[in-house]
């Protein structure tokens, strides 16, 4: 039997300059004969950042117009695999997608920047790209989402601007994707998600939250993360609750099995001479884990779990060289580094498929 273990991943605008390094202690693949690992990113190749995936550890630069970057992965029951991303295009990002390699458009309206976060596959196979768009003259984002590549709006009235971040589409093809809105006149930022296009708005007490990750499990209980005044928090079911150990967090991705709930961030912190630093973070029921150690900077941007394994995707850096970042995962805290440290590399998201007998 097959099972295939589908992530989805948005990542923010703003964080798309994130940092990450290379261990040459963890040289060791965290694969094996029954386990393919899928990891979406990007990496500098000269002088252009280009979308990149690595299967097993091996790295494949998927075709692109000019700069590019894979923000999500989706493994289909059939094997095939669906990566979301940007590329830029006249200077235009333009959001597309991959199947099997191939880049596949999206449609797009003349003069308007559009960015893709997430993807997922119905039972049926309808392909679900979730991102943003803006008018190049406006500084509005409208939340939006493309389902076998046309445009549906999912931005409400009298909204400033509205964000998507992550989807998944459950076993009775109920789509969830969720994501915030701003409008500063009156409420700020909030937290909110979509079910099947219908709009929940998440109880905070604050006028900066955001929801960033949505996961939801079998028995249709609602899991999404976020930020509450730069602290993680995550709501279940719309019942929040606060994360204690970290003060600062730039992103968060949530997951729920095996009777937990696991939330990871990257916090910014103090180094021991008082300078600032991201670490890679992530909380298992409540008990917070670090996984930075030994590194100058990390940052998570997806959790998933597969069995009792805990996968992490993200970046790192441990010399301090400027300009050398590389993409990473981490298994069950033992991180494997993808890139060599030459130039600048992340990753975004992971999908995990396992067979057996």
């Amino acid at each position: 039997m097959k099972k295939t273990i589908k992530s989805i991943l948005y990542f923010f605008l703003v964080l798309l300059i994130v940092a990450c390094s290379k261990d040459d202690d963890s040289q060791d693949s965290a694969y094996n004969a029954d386990t393919d690992i899928y990891v979406v990113g990007e990496k500098q190749t000269t002088s252009i950042t280009k979308a990149v995936y690595w299967k097993n550890d091996n790295e494949i630069v998927l075709p692109s117009t000019g700069s590019s970057t894979a923000s999500a992965i989706h493994v289909a029951d059939n094997d095939f695999v669906y990566i979301s991303g940007s590329e830029n295009i006249n200077n235009t990002p333009r959001a597309v997608y991959w199947k099997n390699g191939e880049k596949q458009m999206l449609e797009v309206q003349v003069n308007t920047e559009t960015y893709a976060w997430g993807i997922a596959v119905s039972n049926n196979g309808d392909v679900y790209v979730i991102g943003s768009e803006k008018e190049n003259m406006s500084n509005q984002l409208n939340a939006v989402y493309w389902k076998n590549g046309i445009k549906v709006g999912l931005h409400s009235n009298n909204i400033e601007s509205s964000l998507t971040h992550t989807i998944q589409i459950t076993a009775n093809d109920d789509v969830y994707i969720s994501g915030s809105e701003i409008d500063v006149g009156s409420f700020g930022s909030r937290a909110v998600y979509w079910k099947n296009d219908v709009k929940t708005v998440l109880p905070d007490n604050s006028f900066n939250v955001n929801s960033q990750s949505i996961y939801v499990t079998d028995f249709d209980d609602v899991y999404v993360s976020g930020m509450e005044n730069s602290k993680a928090v995550y709501w279940k079911n719309g019942a929040k609750t606060v994360l204690s150990g970290a003060q600062n967090v730039s992103w968060t991705s949530i997951y729920a099995a095996n009777s937990k709930v696991y939330v990871a961030a990257t916090e910014r912190a103090l180094d021991a001479t008082d300078n600032e630093i991201n670490k890679a973070i992530y909380w298992e029921d409540g008990q917070k884990i670090d996984l930075s150690a030994n590194d100058l900077s990390s940052s998570i941007s997806q959790i998933i779990v597969v069995g009792d394994d805990v996968y992490g995707a993200g970046g790192l850096r441990q010399t301090p060289q400027l300009f050398s970042f590389d993409a990473c995962y981490w298994k069950n805290g033992a991180k494997t580094v993808l890139t060599d440290g030459s130039g600048i590399a992340r990753a975004l998201g992971i999908a995990v498929v396992t067979t057996s007998d």
